[in-house]
Parts: C-alpha cells; structure tokens; sequence
C-alpha cells in the first residue's frame, strides 16, 4: 500500500476534533508506526488478525502486506466517516464499536483469533467499554498476541502490566508524534482493577 494522501490526515484531524479522546491520534499512524504494530504478523502462516480502531487504514494496508495469502483481516472502525474511507482500502472493513465485538466478530463468522492490532485510546476510553473488550479479550482461546499503539511512548508500561503478564515495548522515534507499541500476551484475571477510563 502507498503512502496514505494528505486528505486522511486532513480527516482524521477533523474527527480528532470532534470526537475527542475517543480517536487516538490527531494524524493516521506513519509507516514505522504500522510496520511496528503489524511486527506479530507471520508472512509463513495463516492467521486470523482483528484490527480494532482501523481509521482509514494506514496499519491495515501493511498488514494486508506482510500477512500469509491464507490468513484474514477483519478491520474495524466505529467512526462513520473514517470506516468510509477505509471500506474502500481493505476487502473486511466493518463499521462498530468494540463494545459489541463478540456480535460483530460472529455476524463475520470469525471464530478464534491469532492477533489483535490495536489502534485504540484505551487509557482514556471509558471503563465500561475497556471492560467489554479485555472480557472478550480474555476469552480467546490460545496465547493471543495484543499489539497497542501509543503516541505517548513509556507512559503507560505500568498500566499494560497491569493487564498482562507478558508485556514488551518497542518505541518508534520516527513517528508523528513519536511514540511505539506494546507487544501484549495473557490478559491477567484481575485485569478490571486495572482498567482505565471514565467511569
């Protein structure tokens, strides 16, 4: 996939304003950014990866990219304007909200899941909808790979061992704004006294 055209910046900027801490970042991730959270795709086997928080696509296309011919992603994108963009990018784009993935996720006959992409704000989303994803989360059958992007690089570490046992940053400096990921594995049992957000 090419580089993103300067109208999705101008967009998620837009929405940025409008929505407020519920979108991530005021501009789409950069490549670095999309290469460091697709790093638990595996070009060698098939797998089943959900992105959640997919705005118009920028990780989406680099893991369509590097994933096996055989595997699937299922994008997922709550804002109307920005999954009218990213419909258009990626063969299963679906427009929801992480509080109703289970029902989105079985409508889409996904079942189980290798690899979740996260490009959601889960320190300022509010606490219930962090409780239906990490639920849902700690359902999955298998050890899940969890892949967060933060524009706010370290920040948060304690945060995410807090919800899981096996937690691994990696910065990425190149980013606008520089940030990184948290490669994430096993959501802990008590993970809702944890849980951030608003309640």
């Amino acid at each position: 996939m090419s580089a993103l055209p300067a109208s999705d910046r101008w967009l998620f900027l837009r929405r940025f304003l409008a929505r407020g801490r519920r979108i991530a970042s005021v501009t789409p991730s950069s490549r670095s950014m999309a290469r460091a959270l697709a790093a638990g795709v595996d070009p060698l086997r098939p797998q089943t990866i959900v992105e959640l928080g997919a705005g118009t696509g920028a990780v989406s296309g680099v893991v369509v990219e590097r994933m096996h011919p055989r595997s699937r992603l299922l994008a997922v994108e709550a804002d109307p304007e920005l999954w009218g963009v990213l419909r258009h990018r990626v063969p299963e784009a679906v427009q929801g909200d992480v509080a109703d993935l289970p029902a989105l996720l079985d409508a889409h006959g996904v079942g189980d899941v290798d690899l979740v992409v996260s490009g959601l704000p889960v320190p300022s989303l509010p606490y219930a909808i962090n409780v239906r994803m990490f639920e849902w989360l700690a359902r999955l059958p298998g050890d899940v790979g969890f892949s967060q992007l933060t524009v706010m690089p370290w920040v948060y570490a304690r945060l995410y061992r807090r919800l899981f046992r096996n937690v691994d940053f990696r910065p990425v400096p190149c980013n606008l704004p520089p940030g990184g990921v948290y490669h994430c594995r096993g959501v802990r049992e008590d993970f809702r006294a944890a849980l951030p957000g608003p309640r």
